[in-house]
């Protein structure tokens, strides 16, 4: 008898587990497999400076901090009203609530910088994004293991709902590789402060293959009592106290991204000036412990010690150079300055992928064939 029933157990159990792939499966019947711009180094003969002409006021945002939702299914430990007092008492412009796939209006009767935002994604590799300024919910994913086409099709479904799209903790969980941050397109920022991980490298794998994303830090918490908070966050330059305004200016790359220890800041950007030798001055508010200039593949360029300033040359084989300022308390990442055209800043955002018919729907015949045969598994299994 009890081997009836301990057979009978583990029958349902396998059923089970074949059942929830099965489900999972069905996803995939909906793949567009993409054919990607191929990589390339940033090219020409003039350089482009986001910093050049620094507006005078500047925000402080954070986009990634999670509340109680869902009826407390998902991850966050607090209210929406104190996640939101807890940023906006701390002197931030913008804190944005960015549940899982749900947008908080919260925020929006109680401030004029009010940004939805969303954390999008429920597959097991952590392969997540922020959607931004947009009111609309994509719930489409891939559960399980995703190719880079599923990773640009997620994108592209954000993108239909006119957001703007931070790819999450890019070195989190393997959500990522060097190989998806060098194709993936149509995305504007990079998460790479996030408490989690510092996603740097990743970062410099995309602007190495041409692939111009702006920097973006959050604190990514979910429990802002026992988790670090109010740590991570940017500085976003901007003419004009509007959302539209300030989310314009970041996609523009007038923005720098803080990690602090402590919630406080050691140092502040003054200025970032390029001249017609093609001289980059850049200019902090306080001494630094060290200053890196780091460019093509992440190779440091440049680096100088306890100084509130920095100049570097930019040379002939140099595609981008990016600038990190580290203090006791906390570092300063700037964005890329990067060569171009001198006609359109290549923003990794108006970089296209195109489908390829023949090869999506080999992907959907196989994809369909093998939820059937789940689904004989499962007869044969009920049945043994």
């Amino acid at each position: 008898m009890l081997k009836k029933i301990i057979r009978f157990l583990l029958k349902v159990i396998l059923v089970l587990i074949v059942f929830v792939v099965f489900i999972a499966s069905i996803f995939y019947i909906n793949t567009t497999i993409y054919i990607f711009p191929e990589p390339r180094a940033f090219s020409g003969d003039e350089i482009f400076n986001p910093y050049q002409n620094l507006p005078d006021s500047s925000y402080r945002a954070n986009f990634h901090a999670h509340s109680v939702a869902w009826k407390s299914v998902t991850n966050g430990h607090n209210t929406e009203k104190d996640v939101f007092d807890g940023y906006t008492e701390r002197g931030y412009d913008i804190a944005a609530i960015s549940n899982y796939h749900k947008v908080s209006t919260y925020a929006k009767e109680r401030t004029d910088l009010y940004v939805p935002a969303y954390e999008h994604g429920y597959n097991i590799f952590k392969s997540h994004y922020l959607s931004i300024n947009s009111p609309e919910v994509s719930y489409f994913d891939y559960p399980l293991y995703q190719l880079t086409s599923h990773k640009q099709k997620i994108i592209e479904n954000i993108k239909a709902n006119g957001a703007m799209i931070s790819m999450a903790h890019p070195k989190f969980a393997g959500g990522r590789s060097c190989e998806d941050m060098r194709h993936l397109v149509g995305y504007e920022f990079t998460e790479v402060l996030n408490h989690y991980r510092i996603s740097d490298e990743y970062w410099d794998q995309a602007l190495s293959a041409g692939r111009l994303t702006w920097i973006m830090g959050d604190d990514d918490t979910h429990d802002i009592v026992k988790e670090p908070t109010f740590r991570i966050w940017n500085i976003i330059y901007s003419n004009y106290r509007q959302p539209d305004s300030i989310m314009n200016a970041m996609k523009m790359g007038l923005n720098y991204g803080i990690a602090s220890l402590n919630q406080e800041c050691d140092n502040d950007l003054v200025s970032c000036q390029l001249d017609d030798a093609n001289m980059i001055s850049i200019q902090f508010s306080n001494v630094a412990d060290s200053i890196l200039v780091t460019g093509q593949n992440g190779k440091v360029l440049k680096t100088i010690y306890n100084s509130d300033s920095i100049n570097y040359s930019f040379k002939e084989n140099d595609t981008y150079v990016r600038t990190v300022a580290y203090n006791a308390n906390s570092n300063l990442y700037m964005n890329p300055i990067l060569r171009y055209d001198g006609k359109t800043v290549p923003l990794n955002v108006n970089v296209k992928a195109e489908s390829s018919f023949f090869k999506t729907w080999v992907f959907r015949i196989i994809a369909v064939l093998f939820s059937l045969l789940l689904l004989l598994l499962i007869r044969k299994i009920i049945r043994f």
